[in-house]
């Protein structure tokens, strides 16, 4: 089967994608989300004796790509699915038509991606030399953490970014070289997923500052800024931001 990349590129899939549907009339569109996981999983480990003989002979393999939900379900618009792949940095993938009332074939299309998507992925990954291929390299494109991120919320993002930026100005006042740097990077990978209005960059530069009061306040205005931001409370954003120009001068 082959698949139409909107976003991405079938020379470099990221493992995880958003992929859409028109019906037959192409008045309405549906899509289904397809994830590769990084890490293969022996499903039968994790299943209760009573249920083996309904698993049956399933493999390590079965559970290591698959689509939620199994069949496409209606969303809004063509142009939503793809501010949110942008959003998300996922392939966005069209999958031509589908009836989305005969779920069995829908279902089996939707099966028909994930397997055309996960044989794009590991001939992609059968090409790099792991020998040859720099180590710094390899840790910096490390797709775990990026996918993790993929599949947060945006307040469980902004969670999660509070952890790091707290674990981020422990590891600074300790000198904690090599865990501020491994911090930084989750940051700054974390960033991605953030319109570049909430400025992560110049929250990690304050939070990296080592004059403990001032940064202290500046990285909390910051985060706090985020939080605002999210919630649109303009009024006191402004207020905040009119703190953060304060102590600047």
């Amino acid at each position: 089967m082959t698949l139409d990349f909107k976003y991405g590129s079938p020379e470099s899939p990221r493992g995880h994608a958003l992929i859409y549907f028109h019906d037959f009339s192409n008045q309405k569109t549906f899509a289904s989300y397809v994830i590769l996981l990084p890490i293969t999983v022996d499903v039968s480990k994790y299943v209760p004796p009573f249920l083996m003989n309904q698993v049956g002979d399933m493999g390590v393999g079965d559970m290591s790509a698959f689509a939620f939900p199994p069949a496409p379900e209606e969303i809004d618009s063509l142009e939503s699915i793809k501010e949110l792949a942008s959003y998300r940095n996922d392939d966005l993938i069209f999958a031509g038509t589908c009836d989305p009332e005969d779920l069995p074939s829908a279902m089996i299309k939707i099966n028909e991606v994930v397997a055309s998507y996960l044989d794009l992925y590991e001939k992609n990954s059968n090409i790099i030399d792991i020998n040859t291929f720099p180590i710094e390299e390899i840790e910096e494109h490390s797709p775990v953490s990026d996918v993790m991120y993929s599949l947060m919320s945006e307040t469980d993002r902004l969670e999660e970014l509070t952890k790091l930026v707290g674990r981020l100005r422990y590891s600074v006042e300790a000198g904690e070289t090599s865990l501020e740097r491994e911090t930084e990077e989750d940051i700054l990978t974390l960033s991605s997923y953030f319109p570049k209005s909430y400025q992560i960059e110049t929250l990690l530069d304050c939070a990296k500052e080592t004059n403990n009061d001032a940064a202290a306040k500046k990285t909390d205005l910051y985060l706090k800024r985020c939080f605002l931001l999210v919630k649109e409370e303009y009024v006191e954003l402004g207020k905040v931001e009119n703190d953060i120009s304060e102590l600047i001068d």
